[in-house]
Formats: C-alpha cells, sequence, structure tokens
C-alpha cells in the first residue's frame, strides 16, 4: 500500500469517525454477535487517532496509520463503519488515560495498550471465524487472525526498539 493512500484513508477515516457509544443512539444498528470485533476495532481506531496527533516516534505514527486504514476495512467487511459500534467504558478510561500522556510516556502506553487490544482481538476473531454467521465478517476474521498476529510481532519490535 503506498503511503500517499493510507494518508488520503487515514484522513477519510478520521473525518467521519465518531467514537462515543452514543452511536447506536443515532441509528447504527450493530450486528450483536459482531459488536466485540467492531468496538474492540474502534478502541484501537481512537488511540491511533491519538497517536497520529501525539506519538513522539516515528514507528508510532507509523503503525497507527496502518491500525486506522484497517479497522476501517474491517469495520467494512463486517457490514458497518468505523465508529458504529462505540467504545466500551473500560476502554473510554483507558482512552482518558493515554489522552493525558505526553512523550515517551504516551509511546509506551499506546503501544502497550495496542498490544493488550490485539490479544484481545485476537481471541475476538478466531472465534467469529469458526462461528459467525456473516460469510463475507468470517472470511474477514479468517484474514484477520494472521493479520493481528503480524500486528502483534510489529508491536513488540516497536516497544522494545523505543524502549
Amino acid at each position: 500500500m503506498n503511503r500517499r493512500n493510507l494518508l488520503i484513508g487515514t484522513a477519510a477515516t478520521a473525518a467521519v469517525l465518531p467514537l462515543t457509544s452514543s452511536a447506536f443512539a443515532q441509528g447504527a444498528a450493530v450486528d450483536e454477535a459482531k459488536l466485540p470485533a467492531l468496538m474492540g476495532g474502534d478502541f484501537a481506531t481512537a488511540t491511533s487517532q491519538l497517536a497520529l496527533q501525539k506519538a513522539n516516534h516515528r514507528a508510532v505514527k507509523t503503525f497507527a496509520e496502518l491500525e486506522i486504514a484497517e479497522q476501517a476495512a474491517v469495520a467494512e467487511a463486517f457490514g458497518s463503519r468505523p465508529g458504529a459500534a462505540g467504545i466500551s467504558q473500560k476502554h473510554a478510561a483507558m482512552l482518558e488515560k493515554l489522552e493525558a500522556a505526553e512523550g515517551a510516556e504516551f509511546d509506551a502506553m499506546y503501544i502497550e495498550g495496542q498490544i493488550d487490544g490485539h490479544e484481545e482481538l485476537l481471541a475476538i476473531h478466531k472465534k467469529y471465524a469458526r462461528n459467525g454467521d456473516d460469510p463475507m465478517a468470517r472470511g474477514a476474521s479468517l484474514v484477520g487472525v494472521t493479520g493481528i498476529q503480524s500486528h502483534l510481532a510489529m508491536l513488540k519490535g516497536i516497544k522494545s526498539m523505543i524502549g
């Protein structure tokens, strides 16, 4: 994927991403079986958008760009749009802590949060790949499992790079 397309996709995603649980009240119906994956993706997107603004290390920003674009694709494959599911209270509290962090502390917290979130998403997508009803979303989860595993390897590499 070339960098220009990634940046355009990132900007487009940022423009349409209302990351609050009030998205449900706005008429965006989300299938309950898909909700955990979509909410996890919305959290990954929200924290990654914050990383684009606050991260110090270029590797952190590059990962954030990648994550935003991939979560938008997952939401589409799940028949949704970025931000439609919102984020959990647990994730909202984590996002608030991340918003308060600065500098190297922000980078470390973001990467650690992405590792934790990707481990959660790995379990969610493995389950949906086995039991999901929507064939397109199941396919996205099947492919997503290896993508998430790759992201975990990248994140662990970034973590060791930034100390």
